[in-house]
């Protein structure tokens, strides 16, 4: 399977311009060019270079009179710009956290992505979260959890290994036992939000955002008040995502999309 190619926010005039939003971008639009123009400098920089291209692709192809100059994730622009075409086509495929990570371990998440049919963004960006940006398959928190998804002590036995044994695992070994673990929610995970809610709570996978996982007082509040930021009494899965998410746009940032 493929992965679909996707973009976190707007491009363009006035867009949030992420280095690898404006990256995948500019490939698209070099893609979608005529042999005659000469290609984007694809350097994830949005300057008018790049806002005058996306201009022409609204005028000359979507027919619109006066262009926009924004691309925004799923719009008739990037729609037009991404039409048959899958995510190998960008050359070395690049995702969030790319370059902080090694081609090994990349090259493996990618691959497991595409057999779990989530985008792999989203997965390298919850475990940039739960190993606090270390990729580290050793690194514990107090409750025993443990590794690249923080696998807790009974479900590591569930997947029939140990917490000892997955942290002596490398990275990229570890994997083999993250994809066991997602399997069961293959073709589910549509949203970041519901990546990390499979690893988090996953009767919370397909409710809408606003869903509350834990309220006071409740010994599941008590154990996941941090994710509670506003000390309200209760996590919704907006909430317990919000930490996940902002990990996902500092992983598309330059230094590290790669």
């Amino acid at each position: 399977m493929s992965c679909k190619i996707s973009i976190f926010s707007s491009v363009g005039r006035l867009g949030t311009n992420l280095f690898g939003d404006v990256t995948i971008v500019q490939e698209l639009i070099n893609l979608n060019a005529p042999v005659s123009r000469r290609p984007l400098a694809v350097d994830g920089l949005c300057g008018p270079a790049t806002i005058s291209a996306i201009e022409e692709v609204q005028r000359r192809h979507l027919l619109v009179a006066r262009p926009s100059g924004t691309v925004e994730p799923d719009d008739p622009t990037f729609n037009f710009l991404t039409r048959g075409f899958a995510a190998e086509v960008l050359g070395s495929q690049q995702i969030a956290w790319g370059a902080r990570v090694s081609a090994a371990f990349k090259a493996r998440l990618i691959e497991i992505a595409e057999k779990i049919d989530v985008d792999p963004s989203y997965l390298i960006s919850a475990i940039a979260f739960e190993t606090g940006e270390t990729f580290s398959p050793s690194i514990k928190n107090r409750s025993g959890a443990t590794g690249l998804i923080q696998f807790m002590p009974e479900t590591a036995i569930e997947l029939g290994t140990s917490t000892a044994d997955l942290a002596a695992m490398s990275a990229v070994d570890q994997m083999d036992y993250v994809e066991k673990y997602f399997n069961p929610y293959r073709s589910m995970l549509e949203t970041i939000e519901d990546v990390y809610m499979a690893i988090l709570w996953p009767a919370a996978i397909g409710k809408p955002n606003s869903w509350v996982l834990f309220s006071k007082p409740s010994p599941q509040y008590e154990r996941n008040s941090g994710l509670d930021t506003n000390k309200d009494g209760y996590v919704s899965k907006e909430k317990a995502s919000a930490m996940v998410k902002a990990k996902l746009l500092k992983g598309r940032g330059a230094g590290y999309f790669g």
